[in-house]
């Protein structure tokens, strides 16, 4: 379900995610001297698989698009609500009378995916 857009930007809570990791200098030793044999065979796809996994990785954590997203939702609500003012100080009841039939023609249909 989609949330409905708001003037005011809460804070969300993050989660601690603190997985352990234990250090073996034998197991190390041992994928070391894996890789160097492989690399020497000319087998390195362990490089590249590693290489991708970081790249992914930033990827995946960059969260640019949904803050941007919402404070454009943000810019044309306060746009909306500026007008619909300015409007109504000019015109008088008919901008209101028209925002009242537009606003929710607009949450219809970006309910329906098309905006």
């Amino acid at each position: 379900m989609k949330k409905f857009p708001s003037l005011i930007r809460l804070p969300s809570n993050k989660r601690f995610e603190y997985e352990p990791r234990h250090y073996d200098p034998v197991k190390e030793d041992i994928e070391n001297r894996i890789a160097v044999i492989k690399s020497e065979m000319g087998q390195s796809e362990e490089a590249n698989e590693y290489k991708s996994g970081i790249s992914g990785a930033f990827k995946r954590n960059y969260g640019g698009t949904t803050k941007s997203s919402v404070g454009l939702i943000q810019l044309v609500a306060f746009t909306v609500l500026l007008g619909g003012f300015v409007g109504w100080i000019f015109y008088g009841n008919l901008v209101l009378y028209i925002l009242m039939a537009f606003i929710p023609v607009y949450f219809f249909l970006r309910l329906r995916g098309r905006f």
